[in-house]
């Protein structure tokens, strides 16, 4: 029989124990569910069973798979000395909602519950541990321009190069006064950006452009193809609240293009150049790709 597990710890790609899914089934790396993320007195989190969201992986496991995992988190059954309980909650996904399973740190070990864990994502937390972090841009901020209006430039010297997000599609689901802004959503496609070594600082700055306190953007940490190598836990943003796309305004349209035109693929242009001109018909754009041909 199949189960749905939702994890939220080391259970997760590239994490300690994320051998123990190495033969289950990835429904999802973008998956949220309730519950409140805090660290624990070892190397992993807990999750108690509150008023909040955490972000993890929802898989597709087997019986056999479960009951290892049982071990591994001390559940022995309901109603026993159960060091995390296993419960079934609602898991969202891009592709839908599940039932699936979570374990909650069982209320008699809640003293275990040291600290909560900020954005309510585990492998966020332990990136932002480090003195430098490499960040996938796949929006305006591929675009120098604005780094230098910020004077902020110097952080953002470090292209790695050419990204391929695999597996994610660009869409523009983020509502803003003056139209849409872009996102990522899992998906049977590609999307490519810049990759950037960047400092602590800089992911400050970021964190603010992208309005994370806000409430329109999350962190979060995906692996990315850089020429022949995969580059792991690489930061990039997550549209909170996903909406209709909206046509984004010529400003914004520019920057993306303007930022992509050094480093990403010929075929993607095109298809940067499709979405802004003909999907959306953002005004002025076609004239500034005539203008740019020119020169």
């Amino acid at each position: 029989m199949n189960n749905y597990l939702f994890v939220y710890g080391t259970l997760r790609k590239n994490q300690p124990n994320a051998f123990h899914l190495e033969e289950a089934v990835l429904i999802s790396e973008q998956a949220s569910t309730t519950g409140k993320l805090y660290e624990g007195p070892s190397y992993y989190p807990v999750l108690v069973d509150e008023e909040a969201f955490v972000y993890g992986e929802l898989y597709k496991v087997t019986d056999e798979m479960m009951e290892t995992i049982d071990e591994l988190e001390g559940f022995q059954g309901d109603g026993k000395d159960n060091l995390y309980d296993r419960k079934i909650k609602e898991v969202k996904t891009d592709d839908g909602e599940f039932q699936a399973y979570v374990y909650y740190l069982s209320p008699d070990r809640k003293e275990m519950a040291v600290a909560e864990i900020e954005y309510g994502d585990w492998k966020v937390h332990e990136l932002l541990k480090q003195d430098e972090v490499v960040y996938f841009a796949y929006g305006s901020c591929m675009d120098a321009e604005r780094f230098k209006l910020a004077g902020i430039d110097h952080y953002f010297h470090q292209k790695l190069g050419r990204g391929v997000l695999k597996g994610y599609r660009l869409l523009f689901s983020l509502h803003l006064h003056d139209g849409g802004r872009a996102d990522i959503i899992e998906a049977d496609d590609n999307v490519e950006g810049v990759l950037y070594q960047v400092p602590l600082d800089a992911v400050d700055y970021l964190f603010k452009r992208e309005g994370v306190n806000a409430g329109h953007y999350r962190p979060t940490i995906v692996d990315v193809q850089l020429g022949d190598k995969l580059l792991k836990n690489v930061l990039t943003f997550y549209v909170l609240e996903k909406k209709q796309e909206l046509t984004p305004p010529f400003h914004y349209a520019e920057e993306i293009h303007r930022g992509a035109s050094s480093l990403l693929s010929n075929d993607y242009m095109q298809r940067l150049e499709g979405l802004f001109g003909e999907k959306f018909g953002v005004e002025g754009f076609k004239e500034y790709i005539d203008s740019q041909k020119k020169k």
